[in-house]
């Protein structure tokens, strides 16, 4: 996988999407929470943004996070379908973790499904980035994760971190810190989605 050609197709996504509202890396600061310094970084491809990142720039930016990662074609609500062959999908990467995004030609998701392969096994591994407290991420909203092979260590803000196996599943509020590592040597590959509350009008 050509991660580096990923990160810097986003980072012109985003740069493209500022631009044409007229907004300063500065205004850009003020709607998304976000410093100047690091929606810079991002537009360059130096750093890669996490899921909580992407959130609050899609926010900022006034897009849904799928139209923030690609161009959309989504024809309404009542007619909506979409279906993710194998090896598709808009890869992401923050080099601990690479996120493939599902579905992403469907905007005002309820829900963002992606397929996470997790290589990091300890904290100290996870860049430090805006949106990151002692390794762990949090934003807005609820999700569920689903191992579909190796094995995580779920750790979360409030509780006692967790080994998930195989076939295992867990819930929480995303809000809460939270974080997965593989709990061995191999890889592990999660089935994550999580709701975009934050992209509802009268949470804003």
């Amino acid at each position: 996988m050509d991660t580096d050609s990923d990160t810097m197709r986003l980072a012109g996504r985003i740069k493209a999407l500022r631009q044409s509202r007229g907004l300063t890396l500065v205004e850009v600061e003020k709607r998304c929470g976000l410093g100047a310094s690091t929606v810079s970084k991002i537009e360059r491809g130096t750093i890669s943004p996490s899921y909580a990142t992407l959130l609050r720039l899609a926010k900022g930016l006034d897009v849904d996070l799928a139209e923030l990662v690609q161009q959309t074609t989504d024809i309404g609500p009542k007619t909506r379908r979409a279906i993710t062959r194998m090896g598709e999908g808009v890869l992401h990467s923050i080099g601990s973790h690479d996120y493939r995004l599902l579905c992403t030609e469907l905007t005002s998701k309820k829900m963002n499904p992606m397929l996470a392969t997790v290589h990091a096994r300890e904290l100290k591994e996870i860049v430090a980035t805006g949106d990151r407290k002692n390794g762990m991420s949090s934003h807005e909203g609820e999700e569920v994760l689903f191992v579909v092979s190796g094995e995580v260590v779920l750790h979360t803000e409030f509780y006692s971190p967790v080994l998930l196996k195989q076939g295992d599943c867990a819930y929480i509020d995303s809000s809460m810190g939270h974080v997965c590592l593989k709990g061995s040597e191999e890889d592990a590959v999660i089935f994550w989605v999580c709701t975009d509350l934050s992209l509802k009008p009268e949470l804003e």
